[in-house]
């Protein structure tokens, strides 16, 4: 793996990586060699998942999560119900980010990402909604603000974490077990 692609996932992914988040996203540069950087990253890891949402000329955007979680978290039954309702067919995880995929052809960012993001499902119907949130941190919050910040002060100890370990000559694959 790149030291690029490393420090990418440190910053952005540490909290997917270690386990305390089902998925993160990551924006990456397009260079030819990143398919095959993916593939060699899921072909290695059978728990933690890179998958491909999007690509344009520039950019990639990556979709990391940890197999297990991601599949709980996305079978609850408010998230299935929610997504249901937009028209994704839930059947299966591979299907729903196939849907995701085709959304994110039609626009930038479709407002139900959140859901495979492992953001607050009240949240992300006041997102859409469009009430006035009361912070702004991972994601815009619209209730239990104490409850969330202890969320956010967890990932970012996380990435922290990762990234000092990373610097002091730690490998990322150690937390990618």
């Amino acid at each position: 793996m790149s030291k690029t692609l490393e420090r990418l996932l440190a910053f952005h992914s540490s909290p997917a990586i270690c386990g305390i988040k089902a998925s993160n996203l990551i924006c990456m540069e397009y260079n030819e060699a990143i398919y095959q950087e993916i593939e060699e990253l899921n072909n290695k890891y059978s728990k933690l998942r890179f998958y491909i949402l999007k690509k344009t000329d520039t950019n990639v955007l990556v979709l990391v999560y940890r197999k297990n979680t991601f599949e709980r978290m996305l079978f609850k039954n408010d998230n299935l119900l929610f997504l249901e309702n937009l028209g994704y067919d839930t059947s299966s995880v591979d299907n729903m980010l196939n849907d995701l995929k085709v959304r994110l052809l039609d626009e930038d960012f479709p407002h139900e990402i959140g859901v495979f993001l492992g953001y607050d499902l009240d949240d992300i119907k006041s997102f859409i909604d469009g009430d006035k949130c009361i912070y702004v941190g991972y994601w815009k919050v619209y209730s239990k603000l104490n409850e969330k910040m202890k969320i956010f002060n967890k990932y970012t100890r996380c990435r922290e974490c990762v990234i000092n370990l990373i610097n002091k000559g730690f490998p990322i694959e150690n937390f990618m077990r």
